[in-house]
């Protein structure tokens, strides 16, 4: 069976464009079939006692809580996963895309291109040699044209792709997921799948729906 994690969201807590109280996020993810999601605020990586705090008061065993970031460079948004926290904290917003995913990788961690085909948050034609692990391709805030345009793309460049709902409101967390072929618990099994590719992009058509 897979696991399904949301890989790109966002709270209030640390993300002033997000309306998701903190306290609701699992329990809500749960509710909607998910097996982990990934909290990636704009420019801010929840530390291991923040998650851990939340995870507690969710009281929901199994469940698994990550903390990446969404980088936001001169030419498009990246998402970043394995840094510790003080080193993507320290990542200062607009570098160039090809210096921060530079920076990333020397520490280890996995670069992906969100929402790349955004109108208006894209990447310019330098997105095509950039060394990133993957392309997200769906989202709440990628309309049905924009998905496309990122499914070609990854497939152009040559790299697998990811859905994740990027939800900034309670109601769209899991709405696109990332589904996993082998185990995921902890951030280094996370990063090894990611490189592996073993994952595809999936919604929540199978899952059972709601907000609490």
């Amino acid at each position: 069976m897979s696991i399904r994690i949301d890989l790109h969201l966002h709270t209030l807590r640390h993300s002033p464009c997000s309306t998701i109280e903190p306290d609701r996020l699992i329990k809500q993810a749960v509710k909607v079939g998910l097996d982990g999601l990934v909290i990636t605020e704009h420019q801010y990586q929840w530390s291991e006692a923040e998650l851990a705090e939340l995870a507690d008061k969710a009281n929901a065993p199994g469940f698994l809580l990550l903390a990446g970031f969404e980088y936001t460079s001169r030419q498009g948004d990246i998402l970043m996963y394995g840094l510790r926290p003080a080193e993507a904290n320290g990542f200062v917003s607009g570098w160039p895309p090809s210096q921060a995913i530079r920076m990333a990788r020397e520490r280890g961690a996995v670069c992906i291109a969100a929402h790349p085909t955004r109108a208006g948050m894209g990447f310019d034609e330098a997105i095509l040699s950039l060394p990133l692990d993957a392309i997200e391709v769906q989202s709440v805030n990628l309309r049905p044209h924009e998905q496309r345009l990122a499914m070609t793309l990854a497939a152009q460049v040559g790299k697998p792709a990811i859905a994740a709902s990027d939800a900034h409101q309670l109601h769209d967390v899991g709405r696109y997921v990332t589904e996993f072929d082998d185990p995921i618990r902890s951030m280094a099994d996370l990063q090894e799948a990611l490189r592996r590719g073993r994952f595809r992009p999936g919604d929540r058509a199978t899952a059972r729906t709601g907000t609490l």
